[in-house]
């Protein structure tokens, strides 16, 4: 049966009225409920946003004692809502006087009152009235299932990925777009932020929008969060301006280690060898990875010993001996020493290096010993191989801190009769320290004649300044005395 209990709040108990049915479907009741307030008001939710205000139109019925006022408040760009028009009893308000630029939005507050009937004025319109702003739209466009498929990247790789901004509204956005996008990694907890802009989008024209994304620092799973026009510009709605990815690419490490190539006047030395006392020691730093490159001194560390000492000394990057170029796409990280008049003796050289992953080259540093000999001399002048018999070329060791300005070799018969002169041109590129002549001696004499079978003698005349460059008698100089040697042909 239908029935029903009217009460009031902490009455009595008892005292509240009950009607009951009586075996009717339906029942009837009228009561006039009286309050205790004397006004009240009606808050309308935000307004907007607007490129422009224009009006405030509103429609209240009143008898009586009812009294009304409307009051217009404004929202600024960071959130601040302050009071701009107060007590508005007209039907129609014109508001083209609130500057839409700094309050975007408004919103509207009824003021009702009747203390004597305690009834209330019904409003039954209000409307405000302005020029909207833009709204856009934010999507994904790569074809990789809009982002559902992850992506794998080496460390240092540089990849794009796009997404489109459409207006869909019948308004320009005024000024250009930015677009903020951060990456969250995973691993390491660090969030990185770029942005990027765009010119203003007309209505209905979409904007592919190429955001480039470095991996470097980003080993692990990453997340892509873009945000278009992040509440910069007025619009709608910004809640669909937002392309958010999880788990969007993963970033592999480097763990191959590089390669240090050490060298010596642009030459590859053996342990020991002779060298210039004011040589160019090149330490190139060669890494697989095409991505990232090495562009700093992190992890290159130079030390030297000297004669006589037991201890390596710490070369500084400072130093006014050493120069260090960074990597890039055509060329490799490369440090260059160039230390000035090493005295006589024996030197160390100790090498580490780190890539720009932290790989270093190995686990223990290279090392390389090399000799300083400042006296101009020559040793080891013998032809090889020998006996030949095709050709054969000359090796031979200078010592000194300078080119000699002559260097003739004579092969002759055992009689003493000159068959081939070579002059220095002819040997090639000399060098301080181990030689191999570029010039090969096929046997022939001065005029292209081939010669016998047989041995023949060579003489070095050396000369610098004008002067002749002495011989320095090594055990390596047994078959070459005096300047002279043996050369043994057999076709």
């Amino acid at each position: 049966q239908p029935y029903i209990l009217l009460g009031k709040k902490d009455s009595p108990a008892g005292s509240g009225t009950e009607i009951t049915g009586n075996g009717n479907e339906f029942i009837n009741f009228q009561q006039i409920l009286k309050g205790i307030l004397t006004e009240g008001a009606i808050n309308s939710p935000l307004i907007g946003p607007a490129e422009s205000w224009e009006s405030f139109i509103n429609s209240i019925n009143i008898s009586g004692n009812d009294e009304f006022s409307f009051d217009l408040s404004g929202l600024d760009n960071i959130g601040n809502e302050s009071d701009l028009l107060i007590g508005l009893t007209s039907s129609n308000t014109t508001i083209t006087s609130v500057n839409a630029a700094q309050f975007g939005s408004l919103r509207l507050r009824s003021n009702l009152k009747d203390e004597v009937q305690l009834t209330a004025p019904q409003l039954e319109k209000w409307i405000v009235t302005y020029e909207t702003v833009p709204e856009g739209i934010a999507f994904f466009l790569n074809n990789d299932d809009n982002g559902s498929v992850q992506l794998t990247k080496q460390e240092g790789e540089i990849f794009n990925t796009q997404i489109g901004f459409t207006n869909i509204s019948n308004k320009s956005f005024q000024d250009s777009v930015t677009i903020e996008y951060e990456i969250f990694n995973l691993t390491s907890r660090v969030v990185s932020q770029e942005s990027i802009k765009i010119g203003p989008v007309i209505p209905g024209d979409t904007s592919v929008i190429n955001i480039s994304i470095n991996t470097r620092g980003k080993v692990g799973d990453n997340n892509l969060r873009i945000s278009v026009n992040p509440r910069l510009l007025p619009e709608q709605f910004y809640e669909n301006n937002i392309v958010d990815i999880p788990n969007y690419f993963l970033v592999n490490k480097d763990n191959v280690n590089p390669l240090i190539e050490v060298s010596f006047d642009g030459e590859f030395i053996f342990d020991g060898d002779i060298v210039s006392p004011s040589p160019l020691i090149s330490m190139i730093l060669r890494d697989e990875n095409t991505f990232l490159f090495k562009d700093d001194t992190t992890g290159i560390e130079l030390f030297i010993k000297y004669p006589l000492n037991e201890n390596y000394t710490r070369i500084n990057f400072s130093d006014a001996t050493v120069q260090w170029i960074p990597a890039n796409a055509n060329s490799n990280f490369e440090v260059q020493l160039r230390p000035q008049s090493l005295a006589d003796g024996l030197y160390a050289l100790q090498v580490q290096a780190g890539d720009a992953s932290g790989n270093l080259a190995g686990t223990n540093p290279y090392e390389i010993n090399f000799l300083v000999v400042n006296e101009s001399t020559i040793t080891n002048f013998y032809p090889y191989p020998n006996p030949f018999s095709t050709s054969m070329r000359f090796v031979f060791t200078l010592t000194g801190a300078e080119i000699p300005d002559q260097i003739k070799i004579q092969i002759m018969t055992v009689s003493g009769k000159i068959v081939r002169e070579i002059t220095q041109d002819e040997l090639g590129t000399i060098r301080v320290g181990n030689n191999v002549s570029d010039f090969f001696w096929d046997g022939r004499d001065e005029f292209g004649d081939q010669l016998a079978n047989g041995v023949y003698l060579y003489r070095v005349l050396i000369r610098k300044n004008g002067q002749p460059i002495e011989l320095r008698e090594t055990k390596g100089d047994k078959a070459f005395k005096r300047g002279f040697g043996k050369i043994y042909l057999l076709k």
